[in-house]
């Protein structure tokens, strides 16, 4: 059966996504040699601009992409009853994945420079704040937490977990520093 002109236009998008990752990943925003991307994706420029408008529209939907596949694999986690050590071992899998060299360059080193604050912003607010959002929901109804402000500790958490990200990204041992950074987590959540 032929393929729809949308399933067509998914493939390339996808296929541009999959190339641009990989170069961000390796050469950074700046570096990344789009003629590269899109010659290894066998399309042309035209094709980037039709589906992401630009270069930053491009690394825009890669943030994003790489984000949404950490947030897809760590809520997986946190199915079933809410309790706050699964919370907790989310959180560390969240960072665990950020030091993934592709994760880490692309969100914590390029994304802050190369996306304009609030477009970086409402993408946090989508994708972290609403994951945990809702988990710290379960938690309170659950009997596990006692806040009243969720949506502040949503947004307090996440600046948190990114900031403990960046430096078990940059620390002699990363291992410990998540450790650590857990425990404080942890203390919040008592």
């Amino acid at each position: 059966m032929p393929r729809t002109n949308a399933e067509m236009s998914e493939t390339t998008r996808r296929e541009l996504l999959q190339r641009a990752r990989a170069a961000f990943a390796e050469h950074g925003y700046s570096e990344a040699p789009i003629e590269t991307v899109v010659r290894a994706a066998g399309m042309t420029k035209g094709a980037l601009y039709h589906h992401f408008g630009s270069k930053q529209g491009l690394f825009a939907a890669v943030v994003r992409d790489v984000a949404e596949e950490i947030a897809t694999s760590v809520g997986a986690k946190l199915s079933g009853a809410p309790t706050k050590a699964k919370f907790l071992r989310a959180c560390g899998d969240y960072l665990q994945a950020t030091l993934a060299p592709d994760v880490r360059r692309i969100l914590l080193i390029d994304a802050p420079a190369v996306l304009d604050p609030a477009a970086a912003q409402q993408l946090e607010n989508e994708i972290g704040v609403a994951l945990l959002h809702t988990a710290l929901n379960e938690l309170k109804g659950a009997g596990e937490l006692e806040s009243n402000d969720i949506e502040a500790l949503a947004h307090a958490l996440n600046g948190a977990l990114n900031g403990i990200a960046l430096w078990a990204a940059h620390h002699e041992a990363p291992a410990t520093a998540i450790r650590r950074g857990l425990k404080v987590v942890a203390a919040w959540m008592a």
